[in-house]
């Protein structure tokens, strides 16, 4: 697939003013935009010789004091590479929106061409103006492999400059230059993700087998307590056994479902835990019926899971009274998930070595719900507070 600085010519790149029906921020926050952009690896990384020749050849050839390469999300511009650029910029490496004139090749979804900034209706408020110095910019768009503008290839100059056709196309094919790069280490990042992906699943799987013994057998002892006859207990241990296969399946599922409505949260944890929660008393659960996609049920799953496994082993389910509430609630920007357990054994406080339980359910919470987890070992009982922004619970 061609990118678009390929096919770029200077009779397309002549500046207009922004349509006003165009939903800038819109484009900026769009979800199939910040996702590839997510994909490329690049965001916040250190410094790349790999990208650096380039904006350093693109600024000898154009003549220009300030080359940058700059991706865009939908709060600020990070450069990956920066030739020339002033401190503390060049040291920090990004500007919020507010700084940027990226945001608008970005937004515009084409090239634009800005001779004098004070004089241009469309950025003359931007304080890109007083604090970088910025007084004629052209950028080029940065596109992924399936045409996401990703940033922009730009160059700057410090006073006014009417930017030449030759200056337009040198810049467009450096564009594609720099494209060439990302689309590379878009690659690498994503075979590097996927390594680390196996190698969690691996552990988890050989995890899961170690634990899964210690599991049933907890059942089973739960389970006897409460039957006095063998029918009883065949049927209620068969009954647990069996909502931890539909937990199972509800997760691998859950982003193409059979039901006309799609997967919430609250159904989750309610197919979660119902292996622990046979009479529907040892498990309180309040949460909102908000949607929730494959990537977050699984890391949610992997969490709960966890808790609740713990929990009939150390915690409040290894005892018959003890309770555990779990209670979802969710303000404008954030999920807030807190289980809390009562009535069970005296908590001593943290453990003295962190399994690979704990640690994946910490990866789990901030690598792939992008969130927190905080605990709370208190003498009562465990309390755990995981935090999720809400832009990644239908992921």
């Amino acid at each position: 697939m061609r990118s678009q600085s390929e096919t770029e010519t200077p009779d397309r790149l002549a500046p207009s003013p922004q349509d006003p029906n165009h939903d800038h921020n819109a484009i900026l926050n769009d979800a199939d935009r910040l996702l590839a952009l997510e994909r490329t690896g690049l965001m916040d990384t250190p410094a790349d010789q790999r990208f650096d020749r380039l904006t350093r050849l693109t600024s000898r050839t154009l003549g220009v004091p300030v080359v940058l390469v700059s991706l865009v999300d939908n709060e600020r511009q990070f450069f990956k590479s920066a030739v020339g650029l002033a401190e503390p910029w060049n040291t920090c490496r990004q500007t919020p929106l507010s700084h940027s004139f990226c945001q608008y090749v970005v937004a515009e979804e084409m090239p634009l061409v800005i001779p004098d900034a004070r004089n241009n209706p469309l950025v003359a408020n931007n304080l890109a103006i007083p604090d970088l110095g910025v007084e004629a910019y052209l950028g080029i768009p940065l596109r992924s492999r399936d045409g996401a503008v990703l940033g922009s290839l730009c160059a700057i100059d410090i006073t006014p400059r009417e930017w030449t056709d030759a200056d337009i196309v040198d810049l467009a094919d450096f564009a594609h230059l720099v494209e060439e790069q990302i689309h590379a280490q878009s690659r690498i990042h994503q075979l590097v993700t996927s390594g680390e992906q196996r190698q969690l699943v691996s552990g988890e799987l050989t995890h899961r087998i170690k634990n899964i013994f210690s599991v049933v057998l907890s059942l089973i002892r739960f389970s006897a307590r409460d039957r006095s006859s063998l029918p009883d207990f065949v049927q209620d241990i068969t009954a647990r056994i069996e909502a931890l296969a539909r937990a199972h399946d509800y997760v691998v599922f859950s982003s193409t479902p059979t039901q006309e409505q799609s997967p919430t949260l609250a159904d989750l944890l309610q197919v979660l835990l119902s292996a622990f929660n046979s009479d529907g008393q040892r498990v309180i659960i309040d949460s909102p019926a908000t949607a929730i996609g494959e990537k977050a049920a699984t890391a949610v799953a992997l969490i709960v899971h966890e808790l609740a496994t713990n929990a009939v082993k150390h915690g409040a389910l290894s005892v018959p009274d003890g309770l555990v509430h779990l209670t979802c609630c969710q303000d404008d920007s954030e999920m807030t998930i807190v289980w809390r357990e009562s009535l069970g054994p005296a908590v001593k406080g943290p453990p003295s070595r962190t399994g690979f339980g704990s640690k994946m359910t910490k990866i789990s919470a901030t690598g792939q719900l992008r969130g927190a987890i905080d605990y709370d070992w208190a003498e009562a009982g465990l309390g755990v507070e995981i935090r999720v922004p809400l832009d990644q619970l239908p992921l």
